[in-house]
């Protein structure tokens, strides 16, 4: 039987399908960059670095799930977990901010791997 947890009011389901299908898009989207082939040094156009960039942006989305949604997988837990004991400040806040780091970063990398930036 699947345990469930009450945190905060709402009940926590164990997300099995969602955390698994999380984690393979992050591993997907990886892949993909390096077969793409991203090469180390500075930031070159190249569909490998929109796919990196791509790819550091769904972390953020994922933080931005986990702040709304972490009642509704272990994977999103984990991530608010980060948050609030490993983050300064610590705090369920720190998705956000992550989010938006996330956001901004990677879409910069995208800007770049167009040559636009």
């Amino acid at each position: 039987m699947a345990e469930s947890y009450r945190i905060e009011g709402a009940l926590n389901e164990p997300g099995h399908l969602l955390g698994f299908a999380s984690i393979g898009l992050l591993v997907l989207l990886l892949v993909a960059a390096f077969q793409s082939g991203i090469e180390t040094g500075p930031i070159r156009p190249g569909t490998g670095t929109v796919l990196l960039g791509v790819y550091v942006m769904a972390w953020g989305f994922m933080f931005l799930a986990s702040y709304f949604y972490s009642h509704k997988s272990f994977f999103f837990r984990a991530l608010i977990w980060v948050c609030e004991r490993l983050s300064f400040p610590a705090s369920r806040a720190m998705a956000l901010f992550y989010f938006v780091l996330a956001f901004v970063v990677g879409g910069a990398t995208i800007l770049a791997g167009l040559g636009l930036l």
